[in-house]
């Protein structure tokens, strides 16, 4: 039960009502339920106070005997008391919690992932939602941009009096680097091709360098062609699996810099250098020594010693996967923040091109709108009924 009268309620029907103390954690009493026409029996009640349970709300649990006629019959005494007690509508619990602040918008739609989690992989990927890992990124861009926008209308409200005021330079940074992340995320929610949500690791390399070598081990089976020559792979090849706890999609591309000799070998280079671009982690193979300067997202790994335990690799990955800032994104999330990410890109682009001060203030304003509507800042009822009326039970 959650409401403002849940305790004084729920004391109607147990034995000890004296017993319940409120504090600011959670309150246990073992007790006795005492229904009409029926003999007693045990409970335990679980208390929260207001501001301090799952829905904000003064909250009630009540653990009892597992007999469907005993619980209907608690349900209904609890009905009965009272004509503002009523069943909770689908979702409710974690609509009320989302209204009080207690979950943002992605995690209220992690809950019902996790409700839906089909198999561990998803929900792996809800809990990791539900942890809040999708909007603290964007939140940490929205005020940013909401400063800056604080800082520039001042500016402007203000023009006479000796305020600070936001240089050009640093206005141009604040809106280029908040532009590529934003872009950033859009881009990898757009080019989830197949496993949408997944994120994608792609074995790259010079040819004959051991890629397919090493995704035949990952897969754990012999799903790419092994040859001493090179050039054996020439179209990709993908597999989900799990790495490290996290569902992926593993990718095998074609060797990146070798002989040219036909179209076919152009192609296959092509793909391999557009699937790099959609990578969220690229491991970079090579048997002496590896060329060029990692990036933020690339590891190289020495395929000289096949037979070597891939411990450090699998760890390396997995720890720049969970500092992807859409990593574990749901489907369902990621196609309702598509259009936000970008409605908000283009207003960021717009307000770099702009000299008016006035202007590019209002496309910073509609950026920090556009990402408000992902984390549920600003939000609609239309929005909010969309979201809910997906869960099939109270919670």
């Amino acid at each position: 039960m959650s409401g403002p009268r849940a305790v004084f309620i729920v004391k109607t029907i147990i034995e000890t009502p004296d017993a319940i103390t409120l504090t600011q954690r959670a309150s246990y009493v073992d007790t006795r339920i005492v229904l009409p026409q029926l003999p007693p029996f045990p409970a335990q009640l679980l208390f929260w106070q207001e501001g301090h349970s799952y829905t904000g709300d003064e909250t009630v649990e009540i653990h009892t005997i597992g007999s469907p006629v005993l619980l209907d019959a608690v349900i209904a005494t609890l009905l009965a008391t009272s004509e503002r007690i009523r069943l909770a509508n689908p979702g409710e619990f974690t609509l009320r919690a989302f209204l009080s602040g207690r979950l943002d918008l992605p995690q209220a739609e992690a809950v019902l992932g996790v409700i839906d989690a089909a198999d561990n992989a998803d929900l792996k990927t809800a809990l990791r939602q539900l942890a809040g890992n999708v909007s603290a990124p964007l939140s940490a861009v929205r005020m940013i941009l909401f400063e800056t926008l604080a800082q520039l209308e001042a500016s402007l409200d203000f023009a006479e009096e000796e305020i600070p005021t936001i240089s050009e330079q640093a206005l141009q940074q604040t809106l280029t680097e908040a532009f590529e992340h934003i872009d950033h995320i859009r881009k990898k929610i757009t080019h989830r091709g197949i496993a949408e949500g997944k994120p994608k690791i792609v074995l790259a390399g010079p040819p004959n360098a051991g890629k397919s070598t090493l995704f035949n081990k990952l897969v754990q089976k012999d799903a790419a062609l092994v040859s001493p020559l090179a050039g054996t792979t020439r179209d990709y090849l993908e597999a989900e699996i799990d790495w490290d706890g996290i569902p992926v999609v593993l990718i095998d591309t074609a060797g990146i810099g070798g002989t040219v000799a036909c179209d076919l070998d152009k192609s296959a280079q092509t793909k391999a250098q557009e699937l790099l671009k959609q990578a969220d982690v690229v491991v970079y193979c090579h048997k002496e020594h590896a060329a060029g300067t990692p990036t933020s997202k690339t590891i190289f790994f020495q395929t000289k010693t096949p037979n070597d335990p891939l411990e450090s690799l699998i760890k390396a990955v997995g720890t720049l996967l969970r500092r992807s800032p859409d990593y574990g994104m749901l489907a369902n999330t990621a196609l309702r923040c598509r259009e936000s990410l970008i409605a908000a890109g283009d207003s960021l682009s717009r307000a770099q091109q702009l000299t008016d001060a006035s202007l590019v203030a209002l496309e910073i304003r509609n950026a920090v709108n556009q990402l408000g509507l992902i984390d549920g800042t600003i939000h609609t009822e239309d929005l909010l009924d969309t979201i809910f009326s997906r869960f099939c039970i109270g919670k």
